[in-house]
């Protein structure tokens, strides 16, 4: 896979922003179809509750045969040596303590709870997508920061070898030049296999992990951008996993209700036409038969008399579970405060370091120029220009740290802070 991305390294790479990564990722990762076909299933759900309540035109047509005997048979004033029907009947529901109402509810709020989640799969890859695009973009920055650091040492390679070959400089000091010189390639390399591992995870989460001919491109330019979410709003925040949470709670308080009308009596109808006889009649004589052809109409009540505290036992652990989600609805709100808390922290501190690492940088710079002058009038050793260099290139690489520990930091809280939007039951991820 190396020498696969080494090889697209080679070819002219196509370049891929950040807004671009997501959408195609949008458009091409298998977990939003998945989602979008949740919102689908849940949508024929709720049709199959609206449509629960409506009474069933149904069919019935069958045959008997029942022989008769003095010692052995039915009744045969009841079958008469069998029956014949065929009937058109509705029945239906027409009163079961509001459970039919309930359950419209409750496919209601699983018709939402899905499209938040569409909502969420989506925020999640996004943010999945935007992590592994930074990686990249900083393995990038990475390697440009060492191979200028090469560039710098082989110049001053060349420099200690022309004083060496001139009598002014020890070949010690051009051994711990090339040593140093050695080193700066052996990170460079790193630094390269490190940019191809991320660009392979990056094209993973975009659907086309065989595709990695393509090259980041950004910056990293929210260094002192404030943050959009302020403490003072938490009251007020209502994030895609809490909505998810209260929808479950929502639910589960329904659950409470449905099994309380349990307990109520279910009233039902019917009605019903068509023919009715027997063998004996239809083949009896014409003028002998009994009409076939009737209607019937009935109703019936049923419920519960005795039921040694079920129903009791079921509406107590419907009410443990609301107690119990309510309690995970209180917790996730905590842990959402303590984390975007955390966030803001590390945003001012990294933000008060990277002030800090880019005074260092300068004068590191200018002491590592300062270093090669006394060097090259003989005022210096090499391995006090060599430990300039190191401090010049470990400064760069500090703040290039805290520049994607920034944008880390900003990706988290905006994961955490992503709320429902106001189109999210109808973009379907469109």
């Amino acid at each position: 896979m190396l020498l696969l991305g080494i090889g697209a390294n080679v070819r002219a790479q196509r370049p891929l922003t950040l807004d671009s990564a997501v959408s195609f990722a949008f458009l091409h990762a298998p977990v939003i179809r998945t989602a979008a076909l949740n919102i689908e299933e849940a949508s024929l759900a709720r049709r199959e509750a609206e449509l629960a309540p409506y009474p069933a035109l149904k069919y019935n047509a069958g045959g008997s045969y029942a022989p008769t005997g003095r010692n052995f048979g039915y009744d045969p004033a009841v079958t008469n040596e069998g029956q014949l029907n065929g009937q058109l009947m509705v029945a239906g529901t027409i009163y079961n303590g509001g459970a039919y109402g309930l359950r419209k509810r409750q496919a209601e709020l699983d018709v939402t709870h899905a499209q938040t989640g569409f909502a969420l799969t989506r925020e999640d890859l996004r943010f999945d997508v935007t992590q592994s695009f930074l990686e990249d973009l900083r393995d990038r920055m990475n390697i440009t920061i060492e191979q200028e650091s090469v560039s710098e040492l082989q110049s001053y390679r060349d420099l200690v070898d022309r004083l060496f070959h001139g009598g002014t400089s020890g070949y010690t000091d051009l051994l711990k030049t090339e040593v140093q010189l050695g080193e700066e390639n052996i990170a460079l390399e790193k630094a390269r296999a490190d940019e191809i591992q991320a660009r392979f995870a990056l094209a993973s989460l975009l659907g086309t992990p065989s595709d990695t001919g393509f090259s980041t491109q950004g910056t990293f330019d929210s260094v002192f951008t404030a943050p959009a979410y302020r403490m003072e709003a938490y009251d007020s925040l209502v994030t895609l996993t809490i909505t998810l949470a209260q929808n479950e709670l929502d639910r589960a308080r329904l659950d409470i209700d449905i099994a309380r009308a349990a307990a109520k009596p279910q009233v039902d109808a019917n009605i019903d036409a068509g023919l009715l006889t027997s063998v004996q009649n239809l083949t009896g004589p014409p003028d002998q038969r009994n009409p076939f052809w009737g209607a019937s109409a009935g109703i019936s009540v049923t419920g519960p008399i005795l039921d040694w505290g079920l129903n009791k036992t079921q509406v107590e652990e419907k009410e443990v579970i609301v107690q119990i989600l309510e309690s995970q609805l209180d917790e996730q709100h905590r842990e959402l405060n303590a984390q975007i808390t955390q966030l803001l922290v590390l945003l001012r501190t990294s933000r008060d370091r990277l002030a800090d690492v880019r005074a260092n940088l300068q004068k590191a710079r200018d002491s590592y120029e300062l270093e090669k002058a006394k060097y090259a009038v003989g005022g210096a050793l090499a391995s006090e220009v060599l430990d300039a260099q190191k401090q010049v290139l470990d400064t760069r690489l500090s703040e290039l740290q805290i520049l994607s520990d920034i944008e880390t930091y900003r990706a988290d809280l905006r994961h955490l802070t992503a709320a429902p939007s106001p189109n999210t039951n109808t973009n379907n991820g469109k």
